[in-house]
C-alpha cells in the first residue's frame, strides 16, 4: 500500500520516484541532513519555515541566507556559495519553497530555476502549502509556475490541503534511494500509518 502510494505521487508530481515520509516537519529537517556534508554550502531564504531552519541548523558547513523572494539578493549568495564550494569541493544546496507560510507568497520558483543556466546547485523546493491548492491539476507550485521539472527534489505534507500527517520527497529515483537509507527520521521512526496510507 505504501509503495502503491509513493508511485503514485510520484506520477503526479512529474518526478521518477517518490519517498513517503512519517511526518513533513522531520521529514524536511531530515531531508536537508542527509542532502549536504560539511563541504556543502546551503543557500536560502531569511523567511524560510522553522522545519528548513532547523534542517539548516544540523548542516555543519557552511551557509547564506538570501533576503526573502530577492532573486538579485539571490544571486549575489549564489557568487558566494559557488566562490566557497569551488575551494572545499563541494557543492551547493538552494532551498526556497513553493509558498511561503510565513507570507502567503509564491516563491520565484521559475527566477531561481532560470539562474541553474548559470550556476551549479541543487534545488529542493518544500511545497507543503502549494501542493493541492496550485497548478491545473493541484500539483503545486512548479506545476504553476510551469518550471516543476527544474526542482531536483520536491517536498511536500499531507498537513495542509490534505487535512492529514505526513508527508513524501520526490526527486530522481537514485537521490530517492539515496535519501531513503539516510534519513535519520524515517530510518530510525515507525512510517506513514496505514490508515493515512489507505485514506490517501
Amino acid at each position: 500500500m505504501h509503495e502503491k502510494l509513493q508511485n503514485e505521487l510520484a506520477k503526479f508530481v512529474n518526478k521518477e520516484a517518490t519517498y513517503l515520509l512519517n511526518f513533513g516537519y522531520q521529514g524536511m529537517v531530515s531531508t536537508i541532513d542527509a542532502l549536504v556534508s560539511k563541504d556543502d554550502v546551503i543557500v536560502y531564504d531569511v523567511d524560510a519555515h522553522a522545519c528548513i531552519i532547523d534542517g539548516v541548523r544540523l548542516h555543519s558547513g557552511k551557509r547564506f541566507t538570501y533576503r526573502h523572494n530577492d532573486v538579485e539578493s539571490m544571486e549575489k549568495n549564489l557568487q558566494r556559495a559557488t566562490k566557497l564550494a569551488e575551494t572545499t569541493g563541494g557543492g551547493i544546496l538552494f532551498i526556497t519553497e513553493g509558498v511561503f507560510g510565513m507570507r502567503g507568497q509564491q516563491g520565484k520558483l521559475k527566477e531561481v530555476v532560470e539562474m541553474k543556466k548559470k550556476y551549479n546547485f541543487r534545488l529542493l523546493v518544500d511545497d507543503a502549502h502549494g501542493f493541492g491548492t496550485l497548478g491545473k491539476t493541484g500539483a503545486g507550485a512548479g506545476e504553476e509556475q510551469g518550471v516543476q521539472d527544474g526542482i531536483d527534489v520536491y517536498f511536500s505534507t499531507f498537513a495542509k490541503a490534505m487535512a492529514g500527517i505526513g508527508g513524501f520527497i520526490a526527486a530522481e529515483a537514485d537521490v530517492v534511494d539515496f535519501l531513503r537509507y539516510n534519513m535519520r527520521s524515517q530510518t530510525f521512526a515507525k512510517s506513514l500509518p496505514m490508515p493515512m496510507v489507505k485514506v490517501l
